[in-house]
């Protein structure tokens, strides 16, 4: 199951405080899908949870200026 993490307008480190979040709620095998419009967030949101959780992480272009990272459980 997908879960959607409205972080248009945030910067560093706000998606990564509001993906934990989110990721404490969810169950194995659950993605986050994190929407962002700030490019430099994609980078430093998918290093923190490949390193810190050792979660698949992937960042997808949807349109000019937006970005899905979408992060799965596995734990």
């Amino acid at each position: 199951m997908d879960h959607l993490v409205d972080s248009f307008g945030d910067i560093c480190p706000i998606p990564i405080i509001k993906a934990e979040r989110k990721l404490k709620e969810i169950g194995t095998n659950d993605r986050v899908v994190i929407e962002s419009d700030h490019s430099c967030s994609t980078s430093s949101v998918v290093s923190h949870f490949e390193t810190k959780y050792g979660y698949p992480t992937e960042c997808v272009k949807v349109s000019e200026g937006v970005w899905q990272i979408i992060i799965v459980k596995t734990d």
